[in-house]
């Protein structure tokens, strides 16, 4: 029972720390690079 109780602690804590309205913004615009376009001038083979 008390591992139950600190897993569900844990995992509400890293909900509430990504959620928090800093940390929203900052993770949100992590999920956003796989859609940004690369700036990179790499040549394709």
């Amino acid at each position: 029972m008390a591992v139950l109780l600190a897993f569900s602690a844990t995992f509400f804590a890293i909900c509430i720390w990504a959620y928090w309205p800093t940390n929203r913004l900052r993770l949100q615009s992590y999920g956003l690079i796989p859609l940004q376009e690369d700036t990179d001038n790499v040549e394709e083979n």
